[in-house]
């Protein structure tokens, strides 16, 4: 990690959780004291990060998972350039470290740790699957530690009311029946509260699913939801930031070895990031293939099924849809519309390079499906 002052300034929500930032910015805030993310002081000033492992790092997570995520302690919570210290979540002597961080074993400390848990578990750190995934397990920390802002919640809402509402009049209006539009944003509001389960018993009986299957689907189905916007949302700054990639200026002299290099870097990563739209097409059409099923042809077994498989699919889903998005939002960060494609030409390879490295080879769960 280069600087957390650049990954502070520039890394996308999706893959970055800061909490030194949120402390900076609301400390004095009462909201932030009475309901923290974490109760243990140190944790809600941390960094948390989702890194993909390099090849010296695997020896320390005995899975050798592709992506950990990092807990990183800033020495200075106001001061960043000053370096700090970090661990990967699950690391071989991972609880003997934090016990002696957290101290002995309470009530809040566990609950720190099932926060802990809920982080490395989720395939992205985006604040919307997060606030929403914490919710299930009881833990609401105060909004000002979740980065959504007005108007991005109400498009999601909005998205979610035209992408189900088909369905929910199928599974509500009855023989002949019919829902009215106030009741389907009821619904949908119902869908996207934290016990949506509870409150969706017409949609699990006619799916004939029960329990935890069915709440651990609908919150999955969710998840998809979600992705599903941030998809056509992102997607289209995608083939923007492909072309952009030859229009780069250079303010040092490279090499003609150099740009040579530089231009090879670009096509590798041009097709990685065809191929791994391609792939969240795919696990995407899933979903729509088995909704389509059940709302126009009231087969309901294909979307029973997406339901069961969800969860798995969901973060096959997320990782790629976090790499994508950490793309996205980097390059946007970086060079807004008005701004000049200009950089040092070191600098551009490093970012060709994180970008690469950042996009997965290997094939989604739609193999299996």
């Amino acid at each position: 990690m280069r600087s957390l002052k650049t990954l502070s300034d520039n890394a996308s929500t999706s893959r970055v959780l800061n909490l030194s930032r949120t402390y900076g910015l609301f400390k004095g805030d009462s909201a932030y004291a009475l309901r923290p993310f974490f109760n243990d002081p140190m944790l809600n000033k941390a960094m948390f990060v989702k890194h993909r492992l390099r090849r010296d790092e695997a020896y320390l997570l005995p899975d050798a998972p592709s992506i950990a995520t990092k807990i990183i302690f800033p020495f200075d919570p106001t001061m960043l350039r000053s370096g700090g210290r970090s661990i990967f979540i699950g690391q071989t002597g991972y609880y003997q470290v934090m016990s002696q961080m957290l101290g002995p074993e309470t009530r809040n400390t566990r609950r720190d740790m099932e926060v802990l848990g809920v982080l490395a578990y989720l395939p992205s750190l985006d604040p919307f699957l997060l606030k929403e995934f914490l919710a299930r397990k009881n833990v609401e920390p105060a909004d000002c530690y979740f980065d959504i802002s007005v108007a991005d919640m109400s498009r999601m809402f909005d998205f979610a009311s035209q992408e189900i509402g088909e369905l929910i009049t199928l599974a509500f209006g009855g023989a002949g029946g019919g829902v009215d539009s106030p009741a389907i944003a009821r619904l949908v509001d119902a869908m996207m509260a934290r016990d949506a389960g509870e409150r969706l018993d017409p949609l699990r009986a006619t799916l004939g699913l029960d329990g935890k299957a069915f709440d651990d689907g609908v919150f999955s189905w969710k998840g998809f939801l979600y992705y599903k916007w941030q998809f056509g949302e992102v997607a289209k700054n995608l083939n923007r930031i492909m072309s952009e990639l030859d229009l780069m200026r250079f303010d040092d002299r490279p090499s003609a070895a150099d740009l040579e290099g530089l231009t090879a870097q670009k096509v590798k990563l041009r097709k990685s990031i065809r191929s791994a739209a391609r792939e969240c097409t795919a696990i995407l059409s899933l979903y729509d293939d088995a909704f389509r099923d059940l709302v126009d042809r009231g087969k309901s077994a294909a979307f029973r099924k997406f339901l069961i498989e969800a969860p798995r699919l969901f973060i096959d889903l997320g990782s790629s849809m976090g790499t994508i998005s950490h793309i996205v939002s980097y390059w946007n960060h970086r060079f807004p519309e008005e701004a000049s494609l200009t950089m040092n030409s070191e600098e551009f390879a490093l970012v060709l390079l994180d970008f690469q490295s950042g996009l997965k080879s290997e094939a989604l769960a739609t193999k299996k499906w």
